[in-house]
């Protein structure tokens, strides 16, 4: 989600080996995170 909201990034890669990973990958694809956690996740990652 974090990276879905970043500009310039259209698709993000993911892979998975795994139905689990591939249900968390599905999930992932429809969280909505506010202003504020990416803002965190901003500031952790840089």
């Amino acid at each position: 989600a974090w990276a879905m909201a970043r500009p310039g990034i259209a698709a993000p890669i993911a892979s998975a080996t795994t139905l689990a990973q591939m249900d968390g990958l599905v999930r992932a694809a429809s969280l909505m995170l506010d202003a504020d956690d990416i803002a965190a996740l901003d500031r952790a990652s840089a």
